[in-house]
C-alpha cells in the first residue's frame, strides 16, 4: 500500500514538474512551445474581456464552441484523421464573432462549420494557410443574410453595433458612442471581440511570441485609412473597434498565416485594410469587414493554390486520377444492384 502511495506521488510530482516546464517554456521561450497554444493564448484577452461584459451568455457561447470543438478533436482521433493542431481553436475564433444578441444556435452553426472546415483543410489542403474560423463566420453570415449579427449592450439592452449606429446617424456628422467605450469594449458588439484594449494585449503577445508581422498590421492600418480619407470620416471611430483589430492583428497578422512572399504579405495586409472599411457601407456594417479580412485569405489560399498547381502538374493530374477513381468505385457501391429472378 505504502509503495504504491510512494509511486502514485511520485507520478503526480513528475506531471507537475512536467507542466511547470511546458509553462516556462511559453512563458521565456514561446517560439519554442506549440504553435495552436502560442496562437490560442492571444484569444485569451479578448475572450474573458466578452466573458465580462456579456457573462452568463458569453460563457455559453464559449462552452458550445469548447464542446463543439472537442468532440470533433475526438472523432477525428478515433477516426485516424489527420490533424494540424486542434478543431477547438476555429470553433471559439468563429463563435467569439457572433453577435452579443444572436440567439445560442448561431454560435452552434458557426463553431460546427468552423470544426468541420478545419478538418477538411487538414485532410484534404493540409499546406492552406487560413484561420477557418473566420472563414465559418463570414459563410454563415452570408448564407443566413446576417442571422449572427444581433447584438445587445453589456446591460443587455437591444442596440445596434457602432459601425451601424455610425451608419444611421452618419448624417449627423458625430461620432454616436464615446471613444473611450470602444476601446474597453462595453457596448454592443461580437460577444466575445468587442475590446479594443483586451485584443491589443492579445496582440502583443502575439508580437512577443514573434508570431505578429508588424509590417501587415502597418500595412492594414495604411490600407484602412484610404476610404477613412477619402470618405472624410473619423479616423478615431473607424478604427477604434476590438472587432476589426480582432480580425487584422490576430488573425490576418499572424504568421502562421501569411504567405511565405516578402511582396505578398504587405499587399495582403494594405488590400485587407482597404477592403475591410470600403465595404462597410455597402449593407452590412462591422460584418463587413470580418467578411472582407475573410475573402482575403480564401483568395489568397487559391492564389497559393493555383501557384503549386502549375509547378506540380503531374503530381496534380495524378491526385485528379485518384480523386476520379474513388468517386467511380464509391458509385459502383452505392448503385443498387438488379434483383435476383424469382
Amino acid at each position: 500500500m505504502h509503495l504504491r502511495r510512494i509511486c502514485r506521488d511520485v507520478a503526480v510530482q513528475s506531471a507537475l514538474r512536467a507542466a511547470l516546464t511546458h509553462i516556462k517554456r511559453v512563458g521565456a521561450e514561446p517560439e519554442t512551445a506549440s504553435p495552436w497554444l502560442v496562437g490560442a493564448l492571444a484569444f485569451v484577452p479578448p475572450v474573458v474581456a466578452g466573458v465580462v461584459f456579456f457573462r452568463l451568455e458569453a460563457v455559453t457561447v464559449l462552452g458550445i464552441a469548447v464542446v463543439t470543438g472537442l468532440t470533433a478533436h475526438v472523432a477525428a482521433r478515433l477516426l485516424d484523421q489527420p490533424l494540424d493542431g486542434t478543431p477547438l481553436l476555429p470553433a471559439v475564433v468563429g463563435a467569439a464573432l457572433v453577435g452579443s444578441g444572436a440567439p445560442l444556435p448561431w454560435a452552434l452553426a458557426v463553431a460546427i462549420v468552423a470544426a468541420a472546415f478545419e478538418l477538411g483543410r487538414a485532410r484534404f489542403v493540409p499546406g492552406a494557410r487560413l484561420q477557418v474560423g473566420l472563414v465559418a463566420y463570414a459563410v454563415v453570415v452570408l448564407i443566413s443574410r446576417g442571422g449572427p449579427a444581433v447584438y445587445v449592450t453589456s446591460d443587455g439592452a437591444p442596440a445596434a453595433e457602432p459601425i451601424r449606429l455610425w451608419l444611421q446617424l452618419a448624417s449627423a456628422g458625430a461620432a454616436p458612442i464615446d471613444a473611450v467605450r470602444l476601446y474597453v469594449g462595453n457596448v454592443a458588439g461580437p460577444i466575445l471581440a468587442t475590446s479594443m484594449l483586451a485584443v491589443a494585449v492579445g496582440a502583443a503577445w502575439l508580437w512577443y511570441s514573434r508570431r505578429l508581422s508588424l509590417l501587415v498590421v502597418l500595412t492594414f492600418l495604411a490600407g484602412a485609412m484610404v476610404p477613412i480619407v477619402a470618405g472624410h470620416w473619423s479616423a478615431g471611430y473607424q478604427l477604434d473597434s476590438g472587432p476589426l483589430w480582432f480580425v487584422a492583428a490576430l488573425v490576418l497578422a499572424d504568421r502562421q498565416t501569411l504567405p511565405a512572399s516578402g511582396v505578398g504579405r504587405p499587399l495582403l495586409g494594405f488590400l485587407a485594410g482597404l477592403a475591410a472599411i470600403a465595404v462597410r457601407t455597402r449593407g452590412l456594417a462591422i460584418e463587413a469587414s470580418l467578411v472582407a479580412v475573410a475573402a482575403m485569405q480564401v483568395l489568397m489560399v487559391a492564389v497559393q493554390g493555383l501557384d503549386w498547381v502549375r509547378h506540380h502538374r503531374d503530381e496534380t493530374r495524378a491526385r485528379l486520377r485518384e480523386l476520379r477513381e474513388a468517386a467511380v468505385a464509391l458509385g459502383r457501391q452505392t448503385r443498387p444492384r438488379p434483383a435476383r429472378p424469382g
